[in-house]
């Protein structure tokens, strides 16, 4: 995936005069030599990294590789916005950290470095020794300016789900007004803010006429929120006929069929919702405030409205047993879900669930600490895991879920018909290759899936 959030950064750096690269590292296929070396060659007055908790490793080895080359070295991003100061402690190597949204701070920081450190450091900026005062985020979205997407390399983005070659990402809205236990919400907040539909939609025909795009994956929390708006951008779409598929992420109690059937008028292919779980009791612990037959209605919906759908799944939260854990991985075969991602709880600091539950992991969550229980497409190390099942009987169930789904006629071959229509066969090839050496112990349950699979779940209330 394109770097969204350090284009929004790179973008409005560039917008106040300074001179800006983005170099990303991993999709260009870079090795940790030709990183280091690429930095000693271009010694950067300042370096910006941004990381999520689970692979802040990656950053912290950046830092100190980047070290003797670099000005200053400063991360943002959900992990140093969720553990604040205890980011220092982490990546000695950091000279400052961006808390919240950081197109406005970034700015102010480096304004404050190029005055020579004058008065308090700005709002939002997080410097060793110096006090810190909160950032107020922009309320009006539509003056940020667009991602710095020309300074990215996009003909090497690749997107499994997509249903046309290319990818390019976009953001519509920030923040979440909803509970769920789970997720972290310290950068964008509770409170929902949206960009227009003109605005969305001219970045969208930017994309198509100038970088040659053709499928958007917008990341919005919650791009099916507000529904007008949604009809607004789906008929603005119409309007300029532009030729352009796209994903979004809904939740099942904000969609109907007649807004479904918009969305693949205007080039909608697939859309991704948050299951989480089959099992009533797991919803209320997750704090997910909708129902089982709201779930079974969007996918029924959503079906009948010629999308395709993902489905996020969570096995083995606290209170669940075995059988519960199956009674879920059955509802994803039930509501005839078109992809599903399976996966275990985990506290991740920031989260209402880490103040809770963040110590009753099966692993530390200290940087770079190995363990928990982990699935086929997670790239990173330390996953803590928040069950009341053993550990190797629920990495069984994991391997099961992912094996009895995938492996079968139907999705085998959906996958490579993506793949071949998303430009993405080297990728599915590599992510089939990680699915059968990671299942390998799963392959004789599997055979007997269809056994328990066919079993109607049992009732559950709404």
């Amino acid at each position: 995936m394109p770097p969204l959030g350090l284009a929004y950064i790179a973008s409005a750096l560039r917008q106040a005069g300074h001179q800006v690269e983005l170099l990303d590292a991993y999709v260009l296929g870079w090795s940790w030599d030709r990183f280091a070396a690429h930095m000693a060659r271009s010694r950067p007055e300042v370096l910006g990294l941004s990381t999520m908790t689970p692979v802040s490793d990656i950053a912290a080895r950046a830092a100190a590789l980047a070290r003797p080359h670099a000005g200053r070295i400063v991360l943002g991003g959900p992990h140093a916005t969720a553990i604040r100061e205890a980011v220092f402690d982490e990546m000695p190597t950091l000279d400052a950290a961006v808390i919240g949204e950081g197109e406005d701070v970034a700015v102010a920081l480096l304004s404050w470095w190029d005055h020579g450190t004058q008065g308090p450091p700005p709002p939002g900026a997080l410097v060793p020794g110096q006090p810190f005062v909160a950032h107020t985020p922009r309320a009006d979205l539509g003056s940020l300016p667009w991602p710095a997407r020309d300074l990215l390399p996009n003909a090497s983005y690749r997107y499994l789900f997509a249903t046309r070659p290319g990818l390019a990402t976009v953001i519509t809205s920030r923040g979440c007004p909803f509970r769920c236990t789970f997720c972290d919400k310290s950068v964008s907040g509770s409170r929902w803010r949206a960009r227009d539909a003109v605005d969305v939609v001219d970045e969208l025909e930017y994309i198509v006429a100038q970088l040659g795009i053709h499928f958007v994956n917008f990341y919005d929390d919650n791009f099916t929120l507000k529904r007008r708006r949604v009809v607004e951008i789906c008929e603005e779409i119409l309007r300029r006929g532009l030729d352009l598929e796209w994903k979004c992420e809904g939740r099942v109690d904000s969609v109907d069929a007649d807004l479904l059937a918009l969305m693949r008028r205007a080039g909608c292919s697939m859309v991704a919702y948050g299951v989480e779980s089959g099992n009533p009791e797991t919803l209320a612990l997750l704090r997910k405030d909708v129902t089982i037959n709201q779930t079974r209605q969007a996918f029924a919906a959503t079906r009948a409205a010629g999308l395709r759908t993902l489905a996020y799944v969570i096995l083995g939260a606290p209170g669940e047993d075995q059988e519960a854990v199956l009674r879920t991985v059955r509802f994803c075969h039930e509501i005839g879900a078109t992809y599903v991602q399976f996966s275990t709880l985990t506290a991740m600091p920031g989260t209402p669930l880490f103040s809770t539950h963040g110590r009753a992991s099966t692993q530390d969550l200290s940087l770079g600490a190995p363990g928990g229980v982990r699935n086929p497409v997670d790239g990173d190390l330390h996953r803590a895991t928040i069950t009341d099942l053993p550990p190797d009987q629920l990495a069984r169930l994991l391997r099961t879920a992912w094996v009895g789904f995938y492996l079968r006629p139907r999705p085998i071959g959906r996958v490579l018909r993506d793949a071949i229509r998303s430009g993405s066969v080297p990728e599915a090839l590599r992510l089939g290759q990680a699915l059968g050496r990671w299942a390998r112990p799963a392959w004789v349950d599997a055979l007997v899936a269809p056994a328990w699979l066919r079993r109607s779940a049992p009732a559950t209330t709404p």
